[in-house]
């Protein structure tokens, strides 16, 4: 019963480690570039750097944009600003011109449209789900001291711990009956 335990739990956190390693191998390759962002069920999680969206959505939270999904009038989209930055703003025009769709776009906190007319092609999705605050949580963890508290450490620690029980240190101590 034990035995299975422990085998159960090791399994347990070794396989948690290597999601976290995956997790961490997708955040740095695809750091500044959405097309190789890991999808998550079919979304792409951003992390919001400005207000400009508020009340929606704030600074910091992380947003998941369905990239399936054709983008319409009153949509929250992401799309590439001719600057080469990802923007997240609402589409409060469609239109046609030459064959080409356009979107006019402007943040819900903005009192002025963006001054620049976005095409279909640099819409990356739109969005569907919010999750407040979580992109402090991702900023921490990418850091040095977060991948350390959250990665580093905790592994370190399962390593020694199970040499230890290996090497019958900690953990072999059999309970004596009790008489009675």
């Amino acid at each position: 019963m034990k035995k299975t335990l422990k085998i159960t739990t090791t399994t347990i956190l070794i396989l948690l480690a290597l999601l976290a390693a995956v997790v961490l191998f997708y955040f740095f390759q695809s750091k500044g570039n959405i097309d190789k962002a890991p999808s998550i069920l079919g979304y792409k999680p951003l992390t919001i750097l400005s207000n400009s969206m508020q009340p929606t959505f704030d600074a910091g939270d992380i947003i998941l944009i369905d990239v399936t999904v054709e983008p319409k009038e009153g949509d929250v989209i992401t799309f590439k600003h001719p600057d080469g930055v990802l923007v997240t703003h609402r589409a409060i025009r469609v239109f046609e011109k030459d064959g080409t769709q356009f979107f006019e776009t402007k943040g819900d906190n903005n009192v002025q449209v963006d001054d620049v007319i976005i095409s279909r092609e640099n819409i990356i999705g739109v969005q569907k789900k919010i999750v407040p605050f979580a992109g402090y949580i991702a900023k921490f963890a990418a850091g040095p001291i977060g991948f350390a508290l959250l990665i580093v450490i905790p592994l370190v620690a399962f390593i020694i711990i199970e040499i230890f029980q290996r090497l019958g240190i900690i953990g072999n101590k059999k309970e004596k009956p009790v008489q009675g």
